[in-house]
């Protein structure tokens, strides 16, 4: 399987995944973040039966997804600096996606928005669909920095600090 060291490298690192439905980004059950593992070997069963996978965010998997779906989005990134920081990062139909270490001091929530970025903090129950999932209007998500390349960098904590000004 093509994305098994990326797996491995980010359970290695305390990421837990949830099984969705397939070619959506819905996860599959109800309490679906008390069903989630650390098992690459199960992940991959998920995968080759079609399933898609995403990743749990926050304190569970101590991971934050900073995302953004507008090239604005993008911009907004670059001028806080966060383009610079290498980190796992990945593309979807719409965007793309940054892994960054997950901090005790974030506030806990799901996400928040700041202009064109969306921080996905986790809070009580957030996921983010991982490569090699399907998007529901087509295509494939796709590591562009995968986490068998380069670990999960720290936080750049001048996000949060767009968030609250």
């Amino acid at each position: 399987m093509d994305n098994l060291p990326e797996l491995t490298a980010l359970a290695a690192g305390g990421a837990r995944f949830v099984r969705l439905a397939r070619g959506e980004k819905r996860p599959l059950g109800c309490a679906w973040q008390t069903k989630s593992t650390d098992a690459v070997d199960v992940v991959a069963a998920w995968l080759r039966s079609g399933s898609n996978v995403g990743l749990l965010l926050g304190e569970a998997s101590a991971l934050v997804d900073v995302e953004y779906d507008e090239p604005a989005g993008r911009d907004q990134l670059a001028a806080f600096g966060v383009l610079d920081l290498p980190t796992p990062t990945w593309r979807s139909a719409r965007g793309e996606h940054r892994l960054f270490r997950w901090a005790p001091w974030m506030p806990p929530t799901a996400a928040l928005k700041v202009d064109e970025i969306e921080i996905r903090i986790g809070g009580r129950a957030a996921q983010s669909v991982l490569p090699p999932s399907r998007h529901p209007a087509g295509g494939t998500y796709e590591w562009i920095v995968p986490p068998s390349v380069v670990p999960v960098a720290e936080f750049p904590a001048q996000l949060l600090a767009g968030a609250y000004a």
